[in-house]
């Protein structure tokens, strides 16, 4: 029964996982399929961040403590992303 119960909690875990992928196609249109351009020729090249600054921009970009002319923008983007959100879409982002 333990053996079971452990299982399902996995998958349970697996199949609400936030998946990077997914969430990166609503960035694609303004970053590129990859990262690899600038956000309406204003932002940083996004495949270019480490993790660590792509989470401290993210979290910036929540709290309105981060952002140039981007930064009304993206607040809206970013606000209904959870924890779990951005740190799937930092490691998806970070591994192109």
């Amino acid at each position: 029964m333990k053996k079971i119960l452990i299982a399902t909690s996995l998958f349970a875990c697996a199949l609400f996982a936030a998946d990077g992928a997914a969430l990166y196609k609503k960035c694609a249109t303004c970053h590129g399929m990859n990262g690899e351009k600038k956000a309406l020729g204003k932002s940083k090249i996004i495949k270019d961040l480490t993790k660590d600054q792509f989470l401290a921009a993210m979290k910036g970009y929540k709290d309105g403590t981060y952002g140039g002319p981007m930064k009304g923008l993206m607040k809206g983007q970013v606000a209904p992303l959870s924890h779990d959100d951005i740190k799937a879409l930092a490691n998806y982002i970070t591994k192109k």
